[in-house]
């Protein structure tokens, strides 16, 4: 401090040149950008690597098993080892495709072989008594053979005698006819429901034929639970449906022995088979009274295979009925159920 004021000494030097400056910020872009080629080299090559990956997750849900391919080992790093891993993940969901696709061909086997089961014994049911009342027409007609047979050289037979031995044997005959009529008929609906579904053919036929086949071959297992069936046709029996009859008829069938077991075994019960007319669609109802769904059961219903039969049911049958109806008639299933009040299935099928 000299005379009241402040003075700074030191020595004044450059510190840096601008030659050593313009090399330090050239030096700092060629690293800032060498640094930004790694990290969008890497970047890119890691976003790679996880859409592959996605990519196959996503081949996972909508391929074939044969489609799956094995994703290659680029690095030997934490992606490496998730590659690793969804190879592994992927060859064990090959493995579970194959065994559910196994399981499926065995539950589709075993509602084939328990249809089949239903079907001899309908067959034995209803074919046991027209054969018995042909049996017994025959007798009848060769009893009338030989009466009228000793007739002929006797003196005492008028020609009214003649006309009541022929009025007779035409009564015998009829009687034959109408119930080799029934018998065709039954043939012809068991034959249809045993045909495989590749064989499926699309036909016209009418509401009214396909409650005739369901009486049919559904009268034998409603008779051994000694349930009624009350048909209730609401619209004209000639309404035309396209499709598969066959396929029709299983499905209702199916509704219907669903609707016996959900009775557990109580006889003397009723279930209601309604068919009517809505705008532009055909309502095939089966409704039972007996203890109805639970909601957890009724909301999976057309989803999943289930069943609430326990051991004794595959939930095929439901499963397989809504996916036909959906496939072959463009139609729809719905369920309406109440605790203790009873079930409704409904069967809409466009016109």
């Amino acid at each position: 401090m000299v005379d009241g004021k402040d003075y700074i000494v030191g020595i004044r030097f450059p510190i840096s040149g601008e030659d050593a400056l313009v090399y330090i910020i050239t030096t700092f872009v060629v690293l800032f950008g060498i640094i930004s080629f790694l990290v969008s080299y890497y970047s890119s090559s890691l976003s790679n690597q996880v859409k592959i990956i996605v990519n196959g997750l996503n081949d996972i849900n909508t391929k074939n098993n044969a489609e799956f391919k094995k994703i290659p080992i680029v690095s030997n790093d934490e992606l490496g080892e998730l590659t690793v891993a969804f190879n592994k993940i992927q060859d064990l969901t090959k493995k579970n495709i194959s065994q559910i696709h196994d399981n499926q061909q065995t539950l589709m086997e075993r509602e084939r072989l328990a249809s089949l089961g239903q079907l001899i014994g309908g067959i034995a049911h209803n074919l046991k008594t027209p054969i018995m009342s042909i049996s017994g027409a025959t007798e009848g007609l060769s009893d009338l053979v030989k009466e009228y047979d000793s007739s002929i050289d006797d003196p005492e037979v008028n020609s009214q005698d003649h006309h009541d031995i022929a009025h007779d044997m035409s009564e015998w005959i009829a009687k034959i006819k109408t119930h080799t009529e029934y018998m065709s008929d039954v043939i012809t609906a068991v034959k249809g429901q045993a045909v495989t579904m590749a064989n499926q053919e699309e036909i016209s036929f009418t509401i009214g034929e396909v409650l005739k086949r369901v009486d049919i071959l559904m009268k034998h297992e409603l008779k051994n639970a000694i349930i009624y069936l009350n048909i209730s046709l609401k619209t004209d029996e000639n309404t035309v449906i396209h499709g598969d009859i066959n396929s029709l008829i299983q499905v209702i069938n199916n509704m219907i022995s669903n609707s016996i077991q959900a009775y557990s075994g109580k006889t003397d019960q009723t279930i209601d088979l309604i068919v009517e007319k809505e705008e532009n669609n055909l309502i095939i109802s089966v409704k039972d009274y007996g203890p109805g769904l639970p909601s957890k059961v009724k909301d999976k219903l057309f989803k999943e295979m289930i069943t609430t039969k326990g051991k004794n049911g595959t939930g095929l049958g439901l499963y397989m009925s809504y996916s036909t109806i959906r496939a072959h008639f463009k139609g729809n299933i719905t369920v309406d159920s109440e605790i203790n009040k009873g079930t409704t299935f409904k069967i809409i099928l466009p016109l």
